[in-house]
C-alpha cells in the first residue's frame, strides 16, 4: 500500500478515542478531515500551560518540541500540547520573526490562532482540494512549497531528533477568514510521540473540565458554513440554536454547530447589531476570528467557588460582570456559563458552561 499511506493508517491507530460516549466508529475517508487541535498564540508558553493545569485541571504533556529557528517559511517556534480532557490545545510561542510572530503581534497573547484538521492520506487530501479548486497554501499566505514539510523537532529520551509534518492551510479567502491548517504526521512526527507516551495515569482527570467546543466568528453565517460543509465535507446539525453571548451580540438562533470530530464542535457564530459590528470591525477579531474555546463542568456553582477561592472571578465575558447575586448566566434554554476574566486566563476567552438540569437545553438537543 506504500509507505506514506501505512504509516498515516498506524497514526489512526495511534490517535486515543475521545469523549465521554462517542458513536461507533465509521469508516471515514482518507481525505476528510477530523479536528485534531486548536492551536493558540502566546507570549509565555510556560504561564499559559501552568494558568490551564492550575484552573482547569488539564495537564501539559512533557513533550518538548518546536520548529527549527532557521526556518524561512515559519519562524522559530517553541510548542507544547495540553489535553484539554480528551482534546489537544498546542501552545505556540513564536521565537523569531516569521508568520508565527506576526500573528502574536497582531492578534495579542492567548489568541486562539488555528483550528487544526488531520488527513489520513496527505497527498490525496491534495488532490481533493484541488479538485474542489482549492489552492493549498502555506502559513505564509503564499502556495504552498515543499509538499508543505514543516521541519520540526523533538526532544526524546534527552535526545533532539527530527518530528516532521506535512502541513497546508486553507486560502484565506476560501476559509472566510479562519486559519484553517490541514496536516499529516511522518513517522517521527510529534503526534506519534505525544500519544505514545500518554498513559492513563498521565492523561488529564476525567473528573475536569472536558473541552467541547471552539467558537467562530462570521459576518456571513450561512457562506462561512459552506467552509466546513462543501470544503471540507463535515457535518452539520440543523434547527439547533447555541448560548447568547451578548458581549459579542450572539443571539440563540443565529448560530449553527458543525461536528469537527467525535466529541468536539466547531460552534460558528454571526454577531449582530452593533455590538457584533464592532466585533467584525475590530482587527483583533474580524470576520473568521476564532473567538474562544468552551469546556463543559457538571456545577457551575462548584466551580465558581473553586475559582473564587483562587482569587478568580468569574464574568459573562470581556469585562461584564454577572447578573447580581447570580455565579453564571442562565441562558433561556436552561444551560449556564461563565467566563474567565482575560487578566487572569492569559489573553484567552474560556466559556465555561453547565447543562440544562432538564436535560432540554442546547447542548442535550446538539448531541442527539
Amino acid at each position: 500500500m506504500g509507505f506514506k499511506r501505512m504509516f498515516a493508517l498506524l497514526a489512526c491507530l495511534l490517535v486515543p478515542a475521545l469523549g465521554r460516549a462517542a458513536p461507533p466508529a465509521q469508516p471515514r475517508p482518507a481525505v476528510r478531515p477530523h479536528l485534531e487541535h486548536v492551536a493558540v498564540w502566546v507570549a509565555d508558553l510556560e504561564k499559559t500551560a501552568a494558568f490551564l493545569n492550575d484552573a482547569l485541571g488539564w495537564r501539559r504533556h512533557p513533550l518538548e518540541f518546536g520548529v527549527r529557528e532557521d526556518s524561512q517559511v515559519y519562524g522559530g517556534m517553541k510548542l507544547a500540547f495540553v489535553d484539554g480532557n480528551g482534546f489537544w490545545i498546542e501552545l505556540v510561542e513564536p521565537t523569531t520573526e516569521g508568520p508565527g510572530m506576526d500573528f502574536l503581534r497582531q492578534k495579542g497573547n492567548g489568541s486562539i490562532v488555528e483550528l487544526d484538521f488531520f488527513v489520513d492520506d496527505f497527498d490525496e487530501a491534495i488532490k481533493w482540494l484541488e479538485g474542489k479548486g482549492v489552492q493549498p497554501w502555506g502559513m505564509d499566505g503564499k502556495p504552498m512549497v515543499d509538499g508543505g514539510l514543516l521541519r520540526e523537532w523533538a526532544r526524546i529520551d534527552g535526545k533532539v531528533r527530527d518530528a516532521d509534518e506535512r502541513i497546508l492551510y486553507l486560502p484565506m479567502d476560501v476559509s472566510r477568514g479562519t486559519s484553517i491548517e490541514i496536516g499529516w504526521e511522518y513517522p517521527s512526527g510529534v503526534v506519534f510521540y505525544r500519544d505514545d507516551t500518554w498513559g492513563p495515569d498521565k492523561k488529564t482527570p476525567a473528573s475536569a473540565p472536558r473541552m467541547d467546543h471552539v467558537t467562530v466568528a462570521s459576518a456571513d453565517l450561512e457562506r462561512t458554513l459552506e467552509v466546513y460543509t462543501r470544503t471540507l465535507e463535515l457535518r452539520r446539525v440543523e434547527g439547533v440554536p447555541g448560548l447568547p453571548r451578548d458581549w459579542m451580540g450572539v443571539t440563540p438562533t443565529g448560530q449553527a454547530w458543525i461536528h469537527g470530530n467525535s466529541n468536539v464542535w466547531v460552534n460558528v457564530v454571526a454577531p449582530a447589531g452593533e455590538t457584533g459590528k464592532t466585533v467584525i470591525a475590530d482587527t483583533r477579531f474580524g470576520d473568521g476570528n476564532i473567538m474562544e474555546l468552551a469546556a463543559e463542568v457538571p456545577d457551575i456553582e462548584a466551580f465558581y467557588d473553586a475559582m473564587q477561592a483562587k482569587g478568580i472571578t468569574m464574568t459573562a465575558g470581556d469585562g461584564m460582570a454577572l447578573p447580581a447575586g447570580s455565579k453564571a448566566v442562565t441562558a433561556a434554554s436552561g444551560d449556564r456559563f461563565a467566563y474567565f476574566p482575560l487578566d487572569r486566563s492569559e489573553g484567552m476567552r474560556i466559556l465555561v458552561f453547565q447543562r440544562a438540569a432538564d436535560g432540554k437545553g442546547v447542548f442535550a438537543a446538539r448531541d442527539r
